[in-house]
C-alpha cells in the first residue's frame, strides 16, 4: 500500500468515526519539530562520541566537541520542552489533581496552561535580545556565536506558545479543528 493510499485509508476510518484528520500545516510542523530533534541528538551523539575516538586513536588538534555537543543539548532541551507540553507528557506536581471533579481538573488545566503560556510568550519577547548579546560573544574553538544557543531559547518559546495557541483553538472550537496534539489525557481540557 503506497503512502497516499495509507493516508487516505487512515483519513477515512477517522471520519466513519467521527473524527476529522489533523490539520496538514500541525502534521507537517510535528514532523519539521522531530526531525529537528533527531538532528539535535545526531549532534549531540556524533561529537561526544568524536571526542572520545578523538582523543584515544585519532588524537587531532581539533578541540571543540564539548562546545558542538552543548549547542545540540541545549536545542534539543529547548525544543523537547516545547515537544512534551504539547504531548502532555511534561513532569507536573499532581498532589490532590486527582481527587478533584473533572471540572475542576479541567479549569486548573485550562489555568496552568494559561500561565505557562504567558510564561513562555514573555521569555519570546525579553529573550530576543539574546541574541543581540550573544552574536558578540564567540563560542571557543568554533564559528559559532551564543546566539546559536540563545536562539535555542526562543525557539523552544516561541514553539511553545505556538502549540499552546493550538490547543486553546482546539479547546474553543470544541476539537473540530483538530489542531492540538492527539495525544490528549483525560486529566486534561477535555474530560
Amino acid at each position: 500500500m503506497s503512502g497516499a493510499e495509507s493516508a487516505n485509508s487512515a483519513g477515512a476510518g477517522a471520519r466513519e468515526h467521527g473524527d476529522l484528520p489533523r490539520h496538514r500545516a500541525v502534521v507537517w510542523l510535528d514532523r519539521l519539530v522531530k526531525a529537528l530533534l533527531a538532528l539535535s541528538l545526531v549532534v549531540v551523539l556524533v561529537f561526544t562520541v568524536g571526542q572520545v575516538l578523538d582523543r584515544y586513536l585519532i588524537k587531532s588538534t581539533f578541540d571543540a566537541h564539548d562546545q558542538y555537543a552543548r549547542v545540540g543539548l541545549v536545542w534539543l532541551t529547548f525544543i523537547g520542552i516545547a515537544v512534551g507540553i504539547r504531548d502532555r507528557v511534561n513532569v507536573r506536581i499532581e498532589l490532590v489533581h486527582h481527587l478533584a471533579a473533572p471540572a475542576v481538573r479541567r479549569w486548573v488545566s485550562i489555568l496552568l496552561d494559561l500561565v505557562t503560556l504567558a510564561v513562555a510568550i514573555l521569555l519570546t519577547i525579553v529573550g530576543v535580545r539574546l541574541l543581540d548579546v550573544g552574536s558578540f560573544q564567540v563560542i571557543m574553538g568554533t564559528p559559532l556565536n551564543y546566539d546559536a544557543m540563545y536562539a535555542a531559547l526562543l525557539a523552544g518559546m516561541a514553539l511553545l506558545a505556538l502549540y499552546l495557541l493550538l490547543r486553546f483553538v482546539d479547546l474553543f472550537s470544541g476539537g473540530r479543528m483538530r489542531l492540538d496534539s492527539s495525544a490528549v489525557q483525560s486529566h486534561d481540557h477535555r474530560d
